[in-house]
């Protein structure tokens, strides 16, 4: 296995009923908060994902998971009759979706989707990879071509006041926040065993500063979905 792919493993060994309880997310401070891989298997999930999953499905059509992990939404779509297709960098997760009974599955980052779709899918802040509003829209630009024409987005980020006030998960891994912009980043990588995972960097955004960054692009934010805590989602057609 790559030995950048600490999540793959994570997930994989837990998977595998082999998990060892050391997995950690690290932050650029160097505080270190569980990294719980069950809670990339669930079965059900908070009201504010399944209102984006039913947003994702009305598209009708050929659906790409983006950082599909351990292919639990995945599973959710395919067994809706979704037609979806499961895509990560790690190696490891899609082992893990595979045989679960994610029936498609490909190595691919969100500059290099595997096929056109009507929706892309992102869960897991990963929509904010890069850490800047100007990675958030080289990466719409990018899913312009990876979308069919009148395609949709549904991704999610977290809010940075209520990350930053309401000392929720992440809060150590906040930086460079500008309130008055309603704009911040996370950093931060998983450790799992003897495995060290890339530097992650996460925007996180109001759902205001979200809204202003998207609608810069050929994008339009159409809804905004939100959960009890500092995650919501956006649904971006065009």
């Amino acid at each position: 296995m790559d030995e950048t792919d600490s999540f793959g493993r994570m997930v994989l060994d837990f998977h595998r009923d082999d998990y060892d309880g050391s997995g950690r997310y690290r932050s650029h401070t160097g505080a270190t908060r569980e990294g719980h891989p069950e809670w990339y298997f669930g079965d059900s999930f908070p009201p504010e994902s399944e209102a984006a999953l039913k947003r994702v499905r009305e598209t009708g059509g050929t659906v790409v998971d983006a950082g599909c992990g351990a292919g639990s939404h995945a599973l959710a779509l395919q067994r809706k009759g979704t037609n979806v297709v499961a895509t990560d960098v790690s190696g490891g997760a899609l082992r893990v979706a595979r045989d679960r009974g994610v029936e498609r599955v490909a190595r691919a980052d969100l500059r290099s989707l595997p096929v056109v779709a009507d929706c892309v899918f992102l869960a897991g802040t990963q929509f904010g990879v890069g850490g800047t509003v100007t990675a958030l829209q080289e990466t719409l630009s990018a899913l312009e071509d990876a979308t069919t024409e009148g395609g949709r987005v549904v991704g999610d980020f977290k809010d940075p006041f209520a990350v930053a006030d309401d000392h929720v998960a992440g809060r150590e891994e906040l930086l460079d926040f500008d309130r008055e912009a309603g704009v911040a980043r996370r950093r931060m990588r998983t450790e799992y065993r003897d495995l060290v995972g890339p530097w992650l960097d996460l925007l996180c955004l109001t759902p205001a500063a979200a809204r202003d960054a998207i609608d810069a692009t050929a994008w339009s934010v159409t809804d905004i979905i939100e959960g009890d805590g500092a995650r919501y989602f956006v649904v971006c057609d065009r």
